[in-house]
């Protein structure tokens, strides 16, 4: 909130948006909670419906945190923006195609390309006209991973751009530690398929798999249904346990078409999933212990119905939880993965007892890898790269950065941003 309190709104003319996860979108109804904001908000086309189910989730998850805290502390803190502003927020969203130029005004021209991270990202390449000459800048938004985009069936291939004047991109996971690779996937996918055999099949326990609404629900659906869906002897229930998950997938059955709307329509189809809506329905499933695959969000069991669903299955040795994400620190998730040796778990400030059979696969990242980083940054014909979203690995990511462009007989200029960084055109 401090980095928001410190825009003019009445000063932004456009907002432009690379892709819809929360991290990326969900401050900007604040913006214009104020009455100061009447800047266009610019989107890939087709991003309206997700990101109004976003936008909604966000505030009513704020609003309800809000009221319990006032109650709490007898106070009068008012939420960041509420239901009414969502929606005149959306009054000022304009969709625009992919892979063509579009002039915004006589001074601002956009272009979408594809980035290969969740459905409808893109990077933006936002040309300037200052009269005499016109600078180009890219912005990667977020990348998508290259070693395992043909699994990601929903999402479209990452696309190159081979130049601006400036390039501000991402190095989420430029770790030398982290590497999510093609073989690493395709272990995981058949522990996935061990996992569901030994816990639901063959033990008639429950498995949870916490997982990210957007994007991460309907990719573990796909791959379940390629493991299962053609297998008449699987009775399993997959239980899609989040009302904000459901909503997002009727916006995936809106948005996709041709093949894809055929795949996606499919799997929904299948009689082994069970959507669960209403707090009654996800109360019911929860009590009953018998065999079943639950995806439920949150993905770092920070909130949501996935916690309840922890609260029941990690005191059981004989059910499992999956985890298929990352997991910030300190978070429940967090807690649970590296915390095998305690005894208990605390959630929401009361023990319970860790027994639960405990997963943690790593090749699922819907980021950009370090090696793909580096192949694809140094390839831009630019005169400076600004890296960002990332932490102390930026540096090292930096330095071999530099000597990757050196190697290709290459000066862009390498810049490891922080809070202080200003970029000059």
């Amino acid at each position: 909130m401090k980095y928001i309190q410190k825009i003019r709104p009445q000063e932004l003319q456009y907002i432009i948006i690379g892709h819809v996860h929360q991290d990326h979108i969900g401050m900007i109804p604040t913006l214009y909670a104020r009455g100061k904001c009447n800047a266009k908000i610019i989107v890939p086309k087709g991003s309206i419906s997700i990101l109004k189910e976003m936008w909604l989730d966000s505030s009513f998850i704020n609003c309800r945190d809000v009221e319990v805290i006032n109650l709490k502390n007898d106070r009068n803190y008012e939420p960041f923006y509420t239901e009414d502003v969502v929606y005149k927020t959306l009054e000022y969203i304009e969709e625009i195609d992919s892979d063509k130029i579009v002039s915004l005004s006589d001074e601002l021209a956009i272009r979408y390309t594809d980035a290969g991270h969740i459905l409808l990202s893109k990077q933006c390449e936002v040309y300037i006209n200052g009269g005499s000459r016109t600078r180009k800048i890219l912005f990667s938004s977020d990348l998508g991973n290259i070693s395992t985009q043909d699994t990601r069936v929903f999402v479209e291939n990452f696309k190159p751009v081979t130049s601006a004047n400036i390039a501000i991109m991402e190095c989420t996971y430029a770790s030398k530690e982290r590497q999510c690779t093609k073989e690493t996937y395709k272990k995981d996918v058949t522990k996935i398929k061990s996992v569901v055999e030994q816990y639901c099949i063959d033990n008639n326990s429950r498995v949870l798999i916490p997982s990210f609404s957007l994007d991460r629900t309907p990719y573990i659906l796909w791959i379940l249904y390629s493991l299962f869906g053609k297998d008449e002897n699987f009775k399993i229930p997959i239980l899609i346990d989040s009302p904000l998950a459901n909503r997002l997938l009727d916006c995936y059955s809106s948005i996709l078409d041709g093949e894809k709307k055929e795949l996606f329509d499919e799997i929904m189809s299948w009689n082994n999933i069970k959507r669960v809506i209403q707090p009654e329905s996800s109360k019911a499933a929860i009590a009953d212990k018998g065999a079943k695959i639950i995806l439920s969000s949150s993905g770092m069991l920070t909130a949501g119905r996935s916690v309840k669903w922890t609260q029941s299955i990690l005191p059981n040795e004989n059910d499992c939880i999956l985890f298929m994400g990352y997991s910030g620190e300190n978070t429940l998730a967090w807690k649970i993965k590296y915390g095998k040796d305690h005894k208990t778990i605390n959630i929401n400030g009361k023990p319970y007892k860790n027994k639960a059979q405990i997963y943690d696969l790593k090749s699922f990242s819907s980021h950009m890898q370090r090696n793909e980083m580096l192949n694809y940054y140094k390839s831009i014909n630019c005169e400076k790269i600004y890296l960002v979203h990332s932490d102390s690995n930026k540096i090292e990511f930096k330095h071999d950065l530099e000597n990757a462009i050196a190697d290709c007989l290459k000066s862009t200029k390498v810049v490891a941003v922080n809070s202080g960084t200003k970029i000059s055109l």
